[in-house]
């Protein structure tokens, strides 16, 4: 299931979210649908006219993503932070560049000339945070002009670049946020004020973080060439059903060297290449078996396991429960 999630609010918002679902909404601010164990709720806000923050909870035991398409233009752009009980994985898509990261907690900075697919794990609570704010009124707020920005931090050269995308793990994202501020005490009063001035937070932080790490900054972008090359290898070797081959020769078919290879892998992906694998085989695995079309033995083997056993210990260690439980969990609800 597909949800087209603007991030551009409107008076529209949250009923074109509705009726995606098949329902209508009840409030032009937020949104709340729970067909069964499964509910997606979002939250909407708007402050300065410039910046809205868009707040989204969801659980869903049905393949699930959010789509937020390019508006052709790179004059807004959005910093997200996301969390889920398990990886999620978001595909980052422009004329130039395409980039597909999966963690369990990810901060992003995209402009809006960028779609951006994210697809959420079946069957897990996962939270996100997107703030997202005109380039224009980001100038303002910090006392710099329009022209002649250059000379700033890399935050700023990044914002003036024709399409940028800034990824950054989790070590970041621990110590940035907590988003528990944002999600509870929703009943307060103050509510707005406290969001208004932890997403302002964010913001600050975030840009404080990247002038620190400017040569951290300028190694975290992949040139094109590079990111061609582990695109082909992945798109290449990575097949579900088959064995990866050794890292010395995925690493040799990039004409690179081991370390280089590992680290422009990661940086793309986001996990090492073989963790990275792994979790394509279990995620496949686990809609597969959500999907009850299959028995756990044809499961494993269209997989390439040739032990049932090797996959039943593979499945439970990332899931915390073996396919039969977890099969047996989704056929009663």
């Amino acid at each position: 299931m597909e949800i087209k999630l603007s991030l551009k609010p409107s008076k529209q918002w949250m009923a074109q979210v509705a009726e995606q679902f098949g329902v209508e909404a009840e409030s032009p601010t937020e949104f709340y649908h729970k067909d069964g164990n499964s509910f997606f709720k979002l939250d909407a806000m708007l402050f300065d006219r410039e910046v809205s923050v868009l707040l989204g909870e969801l659980c869903w035991y049905k393949p699930l993503n959010t789509l937020k398409e390019s508006l052709g233009t790179n004059d807004y752009w959005t910093l997200t932070f996301v969390q889920s009980e398990d990886a999620h994985t978001h595909y980052l898509l422009d004329d130039k560049m395409r980039q597909k990261t999966q963690m369990q907690k990810s901060m992003v900075l995209y402009s809006s000339k960028m779609t951006v697919d994210t697809h959420w794990p079946v069957g897990k609570h996962s939270r996100f945070v997107a703030i997202s704010f005109h380039r224009d009124w980001l100038y303002d707020k910090l006392g710099i002009n329009a022209v002649g920005q250059e000379s700033y931090s890399p935050f700023i050269k990044l914002l003036t670049s024709e399409a940028g995308v800034y990824l950054q793990g989790a070590s970041f994202f621990d110590q940035t946020v907590t988003l528990d501020k944002l999600f509870d005490d929703t009943a307060s009063f103050t509510r707005r004020l406290v969001a208004q001035a932890q997403c302002y937070k964010l913001i600050a932080d975030f840009i404080a973080q990247v002038g620190r790490n400017e040569s951290n900054f300028q190694q975290n972008r992949i040139n094109q060439h590079d990111l061609k090359q582990i695109e082909e290898i992945e798109s290449r070797y990575f097949t579900v059903n088959q064995s990866l081959p050794s890292l010395e020769f995925l690493a040799s078919q990039a004409n690179m060297s081991l370390s280089k290879f590992k680290k422009c892998f990661k940086q793309v992906y986001g996990l090492p290449p073989y963790e990275y694998h792994l979790n394509q085989k279990l995620e496949l695995a686990k809609n597969q078996l959500l999907q009850n079309k299959w028995t756990i033995s044809e499961i494993a083997s269209n997989l390439g396991y040739t032990s049932a056993a090797n996959f039943d210990k593979a499945f439970k260690k990332k899931f915390m429960v073996s396919p039969t439980k977890m099969l047996k969990k989704n056929n009663s609800i």
